[in-house]
């Protein structure tokens, strides 16, 4: 395995300071965040849905509904922003984290309870409970904010997006952009957003997909 791990501290570092100056809210890590435009329309008439806007999107999660196949389409892809701006509007500051920012793509690497995220690395799992650091990858490169393993025909991309409570639970969370994408001619490519507890104790750090949270209701707290 070739192991980049790179730590550009200036980046860290303006993330930092932009958290000391952040209104009440989350704390955005990736300045080039943003809803998406031009989205290809997703409608499945059995279910109910018709989406075009992540205006749509939301509202239908927010009424607790499943988009069952729908979300599991390749075009649904596109959409996986739509959750993360939605999520970071909603939040409320994060009232402290023991997960350093500095560290977040090591620690993912790490750390990351990799059985409550749907990933092609699910055939490969060695156990019940697996971490991306169980797996043998051809290069693996570590940032602040991010991380990227690839090996065995795949790539799968972790990006920290944002730092909140995001549930409204009074926990400190990160809000991640997950892409595992298939790089031997192979179609599958899946991009999910993360919220992770970044107040969990070591060794492991749980995470939720987004359309769970959205569909448990937060901005009802």
């Amino acid at each position: 395995m070739r192991l980049r791990f790179l730590l550009p501290l200036a980046v860290a570092a303006l993330a930092l300071i932009g958290c000391a100056n952040a209104p009440a809210g989350a704390l955005t890590l990736d300045a080039a965040l943003k809803a998406p435009t031009a989205l290809p329309p997703i409608v499945d008439r059995a279910a109910g849905i018709a989406l075009q806007s992540c205006t749509d999107l939301i509202a239908v999660l927010r009424a607790g509904k499943d988009l069952g196949e729908a979300a599991e389409r390749p075009q649904f892809n596109a959409w996986a922003d739509c959750l993360a701006v939605a999520l970071i509007a909603d939040a409320r500051p994060a009232p402290g984290a023991t997960l350093d920012v500095n560290h977040a793509g090591a620690r993912l690497y790490r750390d990351l309870d990799l059985a409550g995220v749907a990933s092609s690395l699910a055939q490969r799992k060695p156990a019940e409970h697996y971490r991306l650091q169980d797996f043998k990858f051809d290069v693996v490169t570590l940032l602040p904010l991010h991380a990227q393993l690839q090996g065995n025909g795949f790539i799968y991309t972790l990006d920290v997006l944002a730092l909140g409570d995001f549930r409204h639970a009074g926990k400190s969370e990160l809000l991640v952009r997950f892409t595992d994408r298939a790089t031997n001619q192979g179609s599958y490519h899946r991009r999910s957003i993360l919220v992770i507890d970044a107040a969990t104790q070591p060794p492991a750090l749980v995470a939720t997909d987004a359309m769970d949270v959205l569909r448990a209701g937060a901005s009802a707290h």
